[in-house]
């Protein structure tokens, strides 16, 4: 992983799994915890000033957004808009231990519909894809009024040219 200027950086997602596996050892016994999942991390990617990625626990599967450099972040609590390619996702500002202060979207919490770790895992990697791919244009409404035969009443009555065409 590298900053703007090309200069490695270091990747918080192994630091962010060790310090949810410690969490997840005294989580085991609340019923919000799924005994089948373990704690994933995807890898992450630059984007701006933060670091994303998706995070999978027992209990979570979360958008993780890790400050990149020295920012000011709001207070824990705050909703933060992460400007994703896919477009705007807001997260929740909070204190993730030795990482400090992230922001985190919810993607599934309880985690019951899963039962597999790999599943998981795909679904996390597929997750984290689906943020850095820009929506496709819309087609112009123009375009699609054009690509359709017209004739007088369909130019000055477009839905009753449709309707009366049903």
């Amino acid at each position: 992983m590298r900053d703007d200027t090309g200069q490695p950086t270091e990747d918080p997602g192994p630091r962010l799994a060790a310090w949810w596996r410690d969490v997840a050892e005294r989580m085991a016994d609340l019923p919000i915890y799924n005994p089948m999942l373990e704690v994933q991390v995807t890898d992450f990617r630059r984007h701006g000033d933060f670091h994303i990625g998706v995070a999978v626990t027992p209990w979570f599967m979360n958008v993780v957004a890790v400050p990149a450099r020295a920012r000011t972040m709001p207070a824990a609590g705050a909703t933060l808009v992460l400007d994703l390619p896919a477009g705007p996702v807001e997260a929740t500002v909070g204190e993730a231990g030795p990482v400090g202060t992230v922001a985190l979207a919810s993607l599934f919490s309880p985690m019951d519909m899963f039962d597999d770790p790999v599943a998981t895992r795909l679904v996390a990697d597929a997750a984290l894809e689906a943020l850095f791919e820009r929506p496709a244009p819309p087609e112009p409404l123009l375009e699609r009024q054009l690509a359709r035969p017209t004739d007088r009443r369909s130019l000055l009555f477009p839905r009753r040219a449709t309707e009366a065409a049903s």
